[in-house]
């Protein structure tokens, strides 16, 4: 009976310890889980400690940006400017990513504009004023908008992350700034273009990736006598490919 006691004792011992260090095995591995760790050996033990749990790494860059060649095309709408005129914007981009951190680049686009509701009433107001007489005094405004642009730019991406989509994806995205410096065509004649931006680069795939930026535009307005600056701000949209 001595002997069954101590047998007995022993073994809930060993029990107590083995459960001991498998708890603090876990515990140490899901420690290392939280802090995000790329050791794929790490996160199998993981697993299997607990197969109800889903585990996902995002620690590399899912593209490299290292000497690499971008195209595309951008959108962008006028929010604001002359309230005469609504400026829509159409073109094509072409970067150069010297590094993760580091592009620079050149963009070109078209103006479409058109009259706003405010222009027309005072366009109709105007004709309808001619059309009475030679006694009418009011005038047709002076309108002067963008035809296109042509910049150089500079981009910095300070900030790299990723996204769980829902458990579906994870999303790989840029935050960066942009100077650039240029000229635009406007109706009137061509002028200097300064610019700068804040943004959000989103990549779908290895090479494909969307933009998300406002822009600021500042110029010289030529039709003008004095020569006033004209500042602008505008909502652009990008979808880009690496090609290289």
């Amino acid at each position: 009976m001595k002997h069954l006691l101590t047998l007995t004792l022993t073994l809930i011992c060993a029990i107590n310890l083995a459960q001991a260090q498998v708890a603090a095995k876990s515990r140490n591995l899901k420690k290392d889980f939280d802090t995000l760790g790329d050791n794929q050996e790490v996160v199998e033990r993981v697993r299997n400690l607990d197969t109800q749990q889903k585990v996902r790494i995002v620690q590399n860059r899912l593209v490299d940006r290292n000497n690499r060649v971008e195209v595309g095309m951008n959108y962008s709408y006028l929010g604001s400017g002359d309230s005469y005129v609504k400026t829509q914007n159409g073109g094509a981009m072409l970067e150069y990513h010297i590094n993760p951190h580091w592009s620079v680049g050149a963009q070109h686009q078209k103006s479409f504009n058109s009259l706003t509701s405010e222009a027309t009433a005072v366009y109709d107001r105007v004709q309808s004023c001619q059309a009475a007489g030679p006694g009418c005094t009011e005038k047709f405004p002076a309108l002067d908008y963008p035809v296109q642009s042509t910049i150089a730019t500079i981009s910095y991406y300070p900030i790299y992350g990723k996204l769980n989509l829902f458990d579906a994806a994870v999303a790989h995205f840029d935050l960066y700034t942009s100077l650039g410096y240029g000229q635009i065509q406007l109706l009137s004649g061509t002028t200097n273009l300064t610019t700068a931006a804040l943004g959000v680069g989103t990549w779908l795939s290895s090479r494909v990736t969307t933009r998300l930026e406002v822009r600021y535009h500042r110029y010289q307005d030529l039709l003008l006598t004095d020569k006033r600056q004209q500042s602008q701000v505008l909502a652009q949209a990008s979808l880009g490919i690496l090609i290289w």
